[in-house]
């Protein structure tokens, strides 16, 4: 079945650009290409500072970063679908970033984590006695 969809996927995306290069012309076409690769490796440089950065705060504070991971995966998803070449991947990478969709996929993967697995929700703290070797 996967084959199948990303075989299906590889034909519409190969469908809608020669399309396109039918209607606009092969150079405003390979301009879109490669800016929106440009686009996607830059989304995935500067977002995912930033994602890793919130992360190393969050664990500082002592929470469990589970959205934050998410959305981390998520942009790096939607950059690499704006680096791969085609206008399906580019539409669905730019709305994984635009329109408030990451946070809320994000939060309803951490929910789903959440309610598979009760036990991760809350750190583990390890209580014990220690002696210092001298």
């Amino acid at each position: 079945m996967p084959f199948l969809v990303m075989a299906v996927w590889i034909a519409l995306e190969a469908w809608l650009v020669t399309q396109a290069i039918e209607r606009i012309g092969g150079w405003p076409v390979a301009a879109w290409i490669v800016g929106a690769a440009v686009i996607g490796v830059l989304v995935i440089q500067r977002q995912g500072l930033r994602v890793f950065r919130e992360l190393q705060a969050s664990v500082a504070r002592g929470e469990l970063p589970t959205q934050l991971v998410f959305e981390g995966l998520i942009v790096l998803i939607a950059g690499i679908l704006l680096v791969l070449p085609g206008f399906l991947s580019d539409l669905v990478g730019l709305s994984l970033l635009l329109f408030g969709l990451r946070k809320r996929l994000a939060m309803r993967l951490g929910e789903g984590m959440a309610k598979a697995r009760p036990d991760l929700k809350q750190p583990v703290t390890l209580e014990g006695q220690y002696r210092r070797k001298s």
